[in-house]
């Protein structure tokens, strides 16, 4: 299900992990927040399209940005996580519309810090809800996320402006996140068909041959990623290569997969600090970004299919 994207001149709240992390505070026990909270039933709500209602039993979290239902019935208690850079908080997350909101907001700012140093970045608000409350809560259910916000980008969009959601590793992120997976948590939307499967993909039978490993041609992205001038003629030919990716079959992806190279592959599609640091091209290019979507779609699914 693709996120519908913020406004491009929106205000950056991923900025304000550098606080976070240049200054962490001290640390508490989740433990104890846990044993105090007694949280029995949790539903978070992500930024995804279609319609929501609070559940009717435990807790539903929703995150700025998130429209409540027109006909919004309060039988549940909803509680908004915001970033701390749009609600000017010390800390890097604000909750609202929970007496605990201050320990909270602690709390996700603390498993935010930690979960830096294993994506490369700042984790997304979602990711941060979801491992936090699975240390918290006994019972955990997740809608209208699934980890893997569009790289599709507009053709109204300058190419001197990221897409939002650019700023996090989603690969990474759901890696994290499938290891959570068990009987405490109910999340549907967060298994992937293949790409081929799914009601974007397009049907068409150019794809690379099977002897070849589509891993080998992704990783020339990499050659790309600190160049800020790339000639027109070499940004299509990689446009090609990124079209061809994204119609190789799932089951060559499989065949060629293994979790170094998946792991390798995360830093091709994320730049946590875009206000500073040079983006890859393709990544803020109209047409290398139509491509993105089917190709990570694919890694996640081989991902996913990888046994422990």
């Amino acid at each position: 299900m693709p996120y519908s994207h913020p406004l491009a001149d929106a205000p950056q709240p991923h900025t304000h992990m550098h606080r976070q992390l240049a200054k962490p505070q001290p640390r508490i026990s989740l433990k104890a927040l846990a044993e105090q909270l007694k949280l029995e039933q949790v539903t978070i709500i992500g930024n995804a399209s279609g319609e929501w209602q609070p559940a009717a039993k435990g807790l539903t979290f929703i995150f700025n940005g998130t429209q409540c239902p027109q006909h919004f019935t309060p039988h549940g208690h909803v509680v908004t996580i915001a970033n701390g850079g749009f609600a000017e908080s010390q800390y890097a997350f604000e909750v609202q519309g929970h007496p605990q909101g201050l320990q909270l907001a602690k709390a996700l700012t603390q498993v935010a810090t930690d979960l830096t140093a294993t994506l490369g970045c700042w984790p997304s608000s979602g990711l941060t809800a979801i491992v936090l409350m699975m240390t918290l809560a006994q019972q955990l259910q997740v809608q209208r996320m699934s980890l893997l916000p569009s790289l599709r980008r507009s053709v109204e969009l300058p190419e001197t402006v990221h897409l939002p959601c650019m700023v996090h590793n989603w690969l990474g992120e759901r890696r994290i996140a499938k290891a959570l997976l068990c009987d405490r948590l109910d999340w549907a939307e967060f298994t992937l068909k293949p790409w081929e499967q799914t009601t974007e993909a397009t049907h068409q039978v150019n794809f690379i041959c099977e002897s070849e490993d589509p891993f080998l041609k992704l990783d020339l992205l990499r050659q790309y990623l600190l160049i800020e001038c790339v000639n027109e003629d070499t940004k299509q030919g990689v446009r090609q290569h990124l079209a061809e990716l994204a119609h190789t079959p799932s089951a060559i992806w499989l065949q060629c997969a293994d979790k170094a190279k998946l792991i390798a592959c995360e830093s091709l599609f994320f730049n946590h600090q875009p206000e500073t640091q040079l983006s890859p091209w393709y990544l803020m290019d109209y047409h290398a970004s139509q491509w993105l979507d089917a190709i990570r779609h694919q890694l996640a699914y081989c991902q996913q299919q990888l046994a422990d």
